[in-house]
C-alpha cells in the first residue's frame, strides 16, 4: 500500500497520553498510527525528529472584519493561523460591519465562497445575535448554514450599541436566545460575552473627570465586578432554563470562582479564557500603552495564576484568542483606541512558554484545551482536535525547546503590534499540516489559498 505522507519519529500526544510512533496519511485522513517500521510506504516522509506531534490548535474565538474588510483579513490572518499551529478557526465576526442587522442567510453564502477563494485554515461561523431576527432565526441557522454557537453580546447597550447602530442588548434577548437555542441540542451553545456595561459607565465618568487616560485606567473602568456580576447573572438564567452557555474570554479570578461555584452544583457552564489573560498584567505596560487595550481588560498577577490554576483542575476548558487584527492603534488615547489585540501567532506559543515549559500544564492538558475541548464545543470532534485513525490530518510538529523573540514585523498578522513584542517565547510550531497538506513549515508560509475550508456542523 501506498499513502500520500508518512510522518515518522513522533512522540504523539492525546489528552490521555503521550505515545512514540509515526502516522500515515492519505486523501487528506489519518488512516494509521504505528510504530515507524509498521507504517505503509508513502510518496513522502516527514521526520518529526522526536518532537510533538499535536492535533491542529482549533481556536474557537476570532473575529474578521472588525477593523478590516472581511476579504483582507481571510488573506493575512488565515496564513498568521497556520503560521502559529491553528487550523480551524471560529469566527464571530465574518458579515462585514457594514452588515451586522442584517439576516444571516442573506450574508453566508458570499462569506463562505471568500473563505474558500482565500483561507489556509479551516472555519467554522458563529452568528452573533445583534437583532431579534437574529435571535428568532437560530433554529434556521443551524438547519440551513450549520451554525450551532450563538454569541450574545450583553455590553452592546447604551453608547455603545449606538455607536454600531445597533439595537441595545438586554436581559430579554438573552432569555429569549437561551431559551430558543436549548432546544435544538448538542452541539448548539450559547456563547456568552459577560459585561455589566452600566458600572463601566459609571468608573469611566469618574476616571474621566480625574483626567485619567492610563492603560490602568482602562483596568479600573472595565472591573472585575463589571464581569463577575454579568457571569452570575447569565449563569442564573441558564440554570432556570438549563440551558448550556459557554463563557467566551474569562479574565478575572472573580469571574471564575463564581463558575466553578456554577459547575459544582451541575450547571451547564464551559469556559474559556485567552492566552495573553494568562501572561500579561497592565502592570506589563508604560502607562500610556493603549496598544495593550482589549475587552475584557488586562488584569494582575493573581488573575494570572487563578486562571492558570482553573485549567490545570479543568473548571477552564478552552483556550481562544479573541483576535483581531488592526493598525494605528498607536496614535490615539486609552478611550478611543479601538479594543482588541492580534494573537493567532502567539496563542501556541504562550502556552507552551508559559504552560509547559514552565511547569504549569502537562503536553496532555495542552491538547486537551487547545484541541479536543474547543473541537467537542464546535461539534467538530473527532474530525478535528484528536489524532486518530479516521480524524483529519490537521496535525503540529511542535519545537518545544525552540526560543524567539516575538516581534510584530516578523509575524503574518496584519496587525502593526503584537503585546509581546520584545518577549521571549519557548516553544513554537514548525510545520502545519491542515487536511494532509503542508501550510507552513519552520515559519515559511507554504499553502495555497483556498485550503482551508468551511466546516457545517450537525445537531446531534
Amino acid at each position: 500500500m501506498l499513502v500520500d505522507t508518512a510522518i515518522k519519529n513522533c512522540r504523539i500526544v492525546g489528552v490521555d497520553g503521550t505515545v512514540a510512533g509515526g502516522i500515515a496519511i492519505d486523501n487528506g485522513k489519518i488512516i494509521a498510527i504505528a510504530k515507524d517500521p509498521n507504517l505503509p510506504s508513502a510518496d513522502r516522509y516527514i521526520d518529526a525528529k522526536g518532537r510533538f506531534v499535536i492535533p491542529g490548535v482549533i481556536d474557537p474565538h476570532v473575529h474578521y472584519s472588525l477593523y478590516r474588510p472581511f476579504e483582507e483579513d481571510c488573506k493575512s490572518e488565515t496564513k498568521a493561523a497556520v503560521a502559529g499551529g491553528i487550523t480551524t478557526e471560529a469566527l464571530m465576526t465574518w458579515g462585514g460591519m457594514d452588515k451586522l442587522l442584517a439576516p444571516y442567510k442573506e450574508k453566508f453564502d458570499e462569506a463562505k465562497n471568500t473563505v474558500e477563494r482565500h483561507a489556509l485554515a479551516n472555519v467554522v461561523f458563529i452568528a452573533c445575535l445583534f437583532t431579534d431576527q437574529h435571535i428568532q432565526e437560530i433554529p434556521e441557522y443551524a438547519r440551513d448554514l450549520g451554525i450551532t454557537q450563538f454569541k450574545h453580546c450583553m455590553f452592546l447597550k447604551g453608547r455603545d450599541a449606538e455607536a454600531l447602530g445597533l439595537p441595545s442588548f438586554d436581559d430579554a434577548k438573552l432569555y429569549s436566545g437561551l431559551e430558543i437555542a436549548s432546544t435544538l441540542g448538542p452541539p448548539a451553545i450559547s456563547m456568552i460575552h459577560a459585561e455589566n456595561v452600566e458600572i463601566y459607565y459609571g468608573l469611566k465618568e469618574k476616571l474621566l473627570k480625574a483626567g485619567r487616560k492610563d492603560l490602568r485606567a482602562w483596568t479600573e473602568a472595565k472591573s472585575s465586578l463589571c464581569e463577575a456580576e454579568a457571569v452570575s447573572r447569565v449563569i442564573a438564567v441558564s440554570d432556570y432554563l438549563g440551558a448550556p452557555i459557554y463563557l467566551v474570554h474569562i479574565s478575572s479570578r472573580e469571574s471564575l470562582d463564581i463558575a466553578v461555584q456554577a459547575q459544582a452544583r451541575g450547571s451547564k457552564l464551559t469556559v474559556e479564557t485567552c492566552p495573553h489573560y494568562l501572561s500579561l498584567s497592565y502592570k506589563d505596560f508604560p502607562d500610556d500603552c493603549v496598544l495593550a487595550k482589549c475587552n475584557p481588560p488586562l488584569r494582575d498577577e493573581r488573575d494570572i495564576e487563578r486562571l492558570w490554576w482553573g485549567i490545570q483542575r479543568g473548571h477552564v476548558h478552552c483556550i481562544g484568542t479573541d483576535h483581531c487584527a488592526s493598525t494605528g492603534k498607536g496614535a490615539l488615547d486609552i478611550w478611543s483606541a479601538p479594543a482588541g489585540l492580534p494573537g493567532l501567532e502567539t496563542l501556541l506559543p504562550v502556552m507552551l512558554s508559559e504552560g509547559v515549559n514552565k511547569g504549569r500544564i502537562s503536553m496532555e492538558k495542552l491538547v486537551e484545551v487547545c484541541c479536543y475541548n474547543p473541537a467537542k464545543v464546535l461539534g467538530i470532534l473527532p474530525q478535528k482536535g484528536t489524532i486518530v485513525v479516521g480524524s483529519d490530518a490537521d496535525l503540529v510538529i511542535v519545537d518545544s525547546d525552540e526560543s524567539k523573540i516575538v516581534k510584530a514585523e516578523n509575524l503574518c498578522t496584519a496587525s502593526d503590534f503584537t503585546p509581546y513584542e520584545g518577549r521571549e517565547l519557548k516553544g513554537w510550531p514548525v510545520l502545519t499540516m491542515v487536511g494532509g497538506n503542508v501550510v507552513m513549515e519552520d515559519g515559511e508560509i507554504i499553502g495555497k489559498p483556498g485550503i482551508g475550508k468551511y466546516i457545517p456542523r450537525k445537531l446531534f
